[in-house]
């Protein structure tokens, strides 16, 4: 594959991420206006548990066939490449079918027993076939960018995030008058008709692709298993055994969002919390807070996951050096994106909740849960670097700590009528700096303590954001005297907060060449001019 074609293929991939992931983010602040808090709770309850049973079904599984599909045809062996569709295929479709029918089945129970709300029941049944679809979509997915054919996947992204909010709006519009057990149920079966959706499209690009094709497949699959010896459960286990490292770093924030919507509405009971108001502050918690914490994300995960190369060859070349200053750069980069989140979403929590959703109250829970931003980015570079280094099972352990830790602490805490939702909040935050503590400490072990700078990873960022808090709160408070409106002082006030934190930054030498020179298309142009300025030093 040429560079121009991993570059325009990477960048259409980009795209159609970054365009699925924020509409799949920001519907949820319509929704949150315009569904109750009793159907906003019952959606915050059922997609925890279907993003957990998807990210366990399908996560890894399109990078890991992309990987093997690239490898045959670059050897010629369409055939093989045929060979594992069908084989992953079969797999995913059994798994989908059976975790659909289970989850189906077993509905009524977790609605009752786990949740002790039998009313999520119906919503439990209406997400079910996203599963069986989903899973036979990312092996498309997988096989096509494996061909290095990248529109297939944008535009399955594309098209299952606006058929799936199409369908939420059209069931919050139409199905009200019906109760809020109907009307959560039509909201989350958008998953299932917009993953069909995509399904079908898929299948309707695969079926022209292959007509398209000049070799006969079948011809090519049995001159191709005459040199290959290799078995079908080999295959898969191939699949498998790349798919999981993937796998392990999708799943911090399905566990995250799972173990609060099995703990949370019967912890805040247990301490003392009326049903209906345990459901407003889950409301909050689920539908309002999480969708913002999680997009940093979309940042940290693409760094995350362009180290993984990066540090494999570095190490196989016994580059040391060059995988300590990776990870280095990768931790600045991090901290430098996800600390001012973080101290900014504390910082205006109330004025955020209040401007987005008009649920001021909903800021208890945005200021407790902020940090998850600072430690979940960390988490996710260690484990991109760990898995680069070959130690793919280090994050699984560190993230089995983190949740054992969060459990504790959100059922301890959340039934403590004092603490309340701040218990699952702070429950998250202690259990995933455990993980990425943990992470952290075992690439140290690696490479050594050399990589930290307490100047750049710390010192010079906490300056940053502490100047950057100050001027936020002072313009917060001047302007919403002034002009007495909170959406305007609001957005006034970040504006401003992010103006003064890249200045101070700038201006105290926080950031080094290196990261400007890494920042794309203008990066070099950037660092020439701020050399240029002598706001920074070769």
């Amino acid at each position: 594959m040429s560079g121009k074609s991993f570059v325009k293929g990477a960048l259409v991939l980009s795209i159609a991420g970054i365009l699925a992931k924020c509409l799949g983010a920001l519907y949820r602040i319509p929704f949150a206006r315009l569904a109750s808090d009793e159907c906003g709770a019952i959606y915050a309850l059922v997609y925890p548990i279907y993003n957990l049973l998807l990210a366990l079904s399908t996560a890894g599984i399109p990078l890991a066939l992309s990987k093997l599909v690239a490898e045959y045809e670059e050897q010629g062996k369409s055939g093989m490449s045929l060979r594992i569709l069908k084989l992953s295929l079969l797999l995913l479709a059994s798994v989908g079918m059976t975790v659909s029918v289970a989850l189906f089945i077993s509905a009524d129970w977790i609605a009752a027993h786990v949740w002790g709300v039998p009313e999520a029941a119906l919503s439990i049944r209406a997400i079910t076939p996203a599963m069986l679809f989903t899973c036979i979509q990312a092996v498309f997915r997988g096989y096509f960018q494996g061909m290095q054919q990248m529109v297939p996947t944008a535009l399955s992204q594309i098209t299952e995030q606006f058929v799936r909010v199409g369908v939420i709006f059209a069931a919050l519009f139409l199905l009200m008058p019906y109760g809020d057990e109907i009307t959560a149920a039509g909201a989350t079966a958008g998953a299932a008709v917009g993953s069909g959706a995509a399904l079908l499209l898929m299948l309707t690009i695969y079926a022209r692709y292959r007509k398209k094709q000049k070799l006969d497949a079948d011809m090519a699959s049995k001159m191709d298993d005459l040199k290959e010896s290799i078995s079908n459960s080999q295959v898969l286990q191939k699949v498998v055994a790349l798919a999981v490292p993937i796998a392990i770093g999708s799943l911090v924030l399905p566990v995250m969002q799972t173990i609060d919507s099995v703990l949370v509405l019967a912890r805040l009971q247990a301490g003392g919390m009326s049903i209906a108001m345990a459901k407003v502050e889950f409301n909050y918690l689920g539908n309002c807070v999480q969708p913002i914490i999680n997009l940093p994300f979309m940042i940290t995960t693409a760094v995350a996951a362009s180290l993984v190369p990066n540090i494999s060859e570095a190490l196989a070349m016994g580059q040391t050096q060059k995988v300590r200053e990776t990870f280095a750069n990768a931790m600045q980069l991090a901290i430098l994106i996800v600390l001012p989140a973080t101290v900014g979403l504390m910082t205006l929590a109330e004025p955020i909740m209040n401007m987005l959703y008009e649920k001021p109250g909903a800021g208890v829970a945005m200021f407790w849960s902020a940090a998850v931003v600072l430690v979940v980015g960390l988490y996710q570079i260690s484990a991109g670097t760990l898995q680069g280094m070959g130690k793919a099972m280090v994050p699984m352990y560190s993230l089995l700590l983190g949740a054992a830790v969060k459990i504790v602490l959100t059922y301890t805490l959340t039934a403590i009528p004092a603490i309340g939702i701040r218990g699952a909040a702070i429950g998250s935050v202690i259990g995933f700096a455990a993980a990425a503590g943990n992470n952290i400490y075992q690439v140290s072990r690696k490479i050594g303590w050399e990589w930290l700078s307490m100047k750049y990873h710390v010192v010079k960022p906490v300056i940053s954001v502490a100047a950057m808090a100050a001027l936020v709160l002072i313009s917060y408070t001047a302007t919403f005297a002034l002009l007495g409106s909170n959406g305007m002082a609001t957005l006034l006030s970040i504006m401003i907060g992010g103006c003064v934190y890249f200045a101070v930054l700038l201006a105290i030498g926080g950031v080094s060449l290196e990261i400007i020179r890494k920042m794309p298309k203008v990066g070099n142009k950037l660092a020439a001019l701020l050399l240029k300025l002598k706001v920074v030093r070769e």
